[in-house]
């Protein structure tokens, strides 16, 4: 197996679900869960983000929204359609925020973390003593891969839960969508 295969591999455990409301660090001092990213960070992030909206201005990738559906059945095209906004403006203008406060983001295997149904991203950071994320490593080894993570994050703010469908799962299927 390549070492870009395996990484892409590990890669996939890029969304840890957040409880829906209450505290997510009980019995501390209120954390800001809203600090924006780093400036290196942010370059990341809209650089992935463009291209991911690209993507999903195709057809064949606009599908994602349809092949899967939220806890209550209702497809993720079905939520979106309220807001107006097409799949690629939603991602565009979808928060992406330093994720480095979240006890998830310890996980090393964390890459970001999403609430289901709250347009929010939590960006994890690097972990290894610097500050830029777990994404930016992803991107300069596959950008495709870190394209797909990011669609796979939107999913999420859109109401996709997991397990089932597992987060390879739901990878998978955007990177076979979105080629």
């Amino acid at each position: 197996m390549s070492a870009l295969r395996s990484y892409a591999a590990l890669s996939l455990l890029v969304a840890a679900s957040l409880p829906l409301g209450g505290s997510l660090e009980a019995g501390r001092e209120p954390v800001r869960y809203d600090r924006p990213l780093n400036p290196f960070d942010r370059a990341v992030v809209e650089r992935v983000r463009a291209r991911a909206a690209a993507r999903l201005d195709e057809p064949e990738c606009g599908k994602v929204l349809t092949d899967f559906k939220d806890r209550g059945g209702r497809t993720l095209d079905s939520n979106l359609q309220p807001l107006g906004v097409s799949p690629s403006r939603y991602l565009l203008d979808l928060a992406f925020v330093d994720g480095t406060p979240l006890p998830v983001c310890r996980n090393l295997a964390v890459m970001m973390a999403v609430t289901p149904g709250l347009p929010r991203v939590f960006v994890c950071p690097d972990g290894a003593g610097r500050i830029n994320s777990r994404l930016s490593r992803v991107e300069f080894q596959s950008g495709s891969l870190a394209e797909a993570m990011v669609i796979h994050e939107m999913l999420h703010t859109l109401g996709l839960g997991e397990n089932p469908p597992t987060t390879f799962e739901i990878t998978e299927r955007i990177r076979e969508r979105c080629r």
